[in-house]
């Protein structure tokens, strides 16, 4: 079963994405031992989703880590292009 987390933002809330992000960075961070990042956080208007799956039993824990480092710096770099259209 696939968990899709997302954050809705309000009024100016939109102008502060990195804080979202921070947050669903959390998230992944404290169920990445027992899911992997399926979909890098990414806005979708007025909102932003992290799609999380669940780790397969026979799944190797090197390649889900490399997968989850993967999302994580995809994740960063989405953080960086939203910060500097908020300039």
């Amino acid at each position: 079963m696939k968990v899709k987390v997302t954050i809705r933002f309000r009024g100016r809330e939109v102008t502060y994405p990195e804080i979202a992000l921070e947050d669903l960075k959390e998230i992944a961070e404290e169920l990445k031992d027992v899911s992997i990042i399926e979909t890098a956080p990414s806005m979708e208007g007025r909102a932003m989703n992290l799609i999380l799956a669940p780790l397969k039993e026979k799944e190797k824990k090197a390649s889900s880590e490399k997968k989850q480092n993967k999302n994580i710096k995809q994740a960063e770099k989405v953080e960086e292009k939203q910060v500097k259209k908020a300039k």
